[in-house]
């Protein structure tokens, strides 16, 4: 159970200079900013996950329960997400964290 979509850590754009040598700099850069967002996201959800938590992203939550719970957040990029446990989370919130989930399945 991941909101990183699964086609994103695949392929690390590194590579893609030494294959590619005259790959466009915006296409390389898009490319590199991409996954490493991805990334930091999966090293997050991994360091939520080992203490028993998940990583929500901030789309799921009410402005006023953001307001509540702004020290459980985490900025990556421009996104935000929350640390939280499963129990924490209302039942709407819990609904829109499980379509997240199932929408970033369906994106691969």
């Amino acid at each position: 159970m991941t909101i990183i979509p699964e086609g994103k850590l695949k392929h690390d754009p590194q590579r893609l200079l030494y294959h590619f040598p005259s790959i466009p700099k915006v296409r390389y850069t898009k490319l590199s900013q991409e996954f490493y967002f991805w990334h930091s996201v999966s090293v997050a959800e991994e360091t939520a996950r080992m203490f028993g938590r998940l990583l929500v992203p901030a789309a799921c939550f009410h402005w006023e329960r953001k307001t509540k719970i702004a020290d459980r957040r985490i900025q990556i990029g421009k996104k935000s997400f929350y640390v939280l446990a499963l129990e924490e989370l209302t039942p709407i919130e819990k609904k829109k964290y499980f379509s997240e989930v199932e929408s970033n399945k369906k994106e691969a």
